[in-house]
């Protein structure tokens, strides 16, 4: 998506991208797990890197990202999305994109909220539907039978 956008050969439609942009290689620990060793990052051509920041100590923060737009209400009005200015770069056509965070889209559409609401979002955030249900799953397992 970020090369067409930079060669102005298609327009994006949709919510800004997640903004992963890392390449990972796996190392085999001797205990069987694996250690994913980030070796490179992916740029578009014209330069941008769509992996959204990470600064050393605010992992959380970083872990929150979704919430946080969620929360900002960028998933409902393309006016919510901040972009770091000094990140911006310019298409083939001369249009102006940013890097550093997912790739926004050229034609915003908002999330349909009519199945979705703050309160349903912060429930699914808190686990709580889950731990009902398993918790209920848990209470009427001799019921099933």
């Amino acid at each position: 998506a970020g090369a067409l956008q930079d060669h102005d050969r298609a327009l994006i439609i949709g919510r800004r991208s997640y903004g992963k942009g890392l390449v990972q290689m796996p190392i085999k620990l001797s205990d069987g797990a694996e250690l994913r060793l980030t070796i490179s990052r992916y740029y578009t051509p014209s330069g941008r890197s769509i992996q959204k920041p990470y600064e050393k100590g605010k992992g959380e923060e970083y872990s929150q990202d979704l919430s946080h737009r969620y929360e900002s209400g960028e998933f409902f009005t393309a006016d919510s999305i901040k972009f770091d200015k000094s990140k911006s770069y310019k298409t083939d056509g001369g249009r102006i994109v940013y890097g550093g965070g997912g790739i926004m889209p050229d034609i915003f559409v908002p999330r349909d909220t009519l199945m979705n609401s703050k309160y349903l979002f912060e429930l699914y955030a808190k686990n709580i539907i889950r731990e009902y249900a398993l918790k209920y799953a848990n209470e009427n397992q001799k019921k099933k039978k």
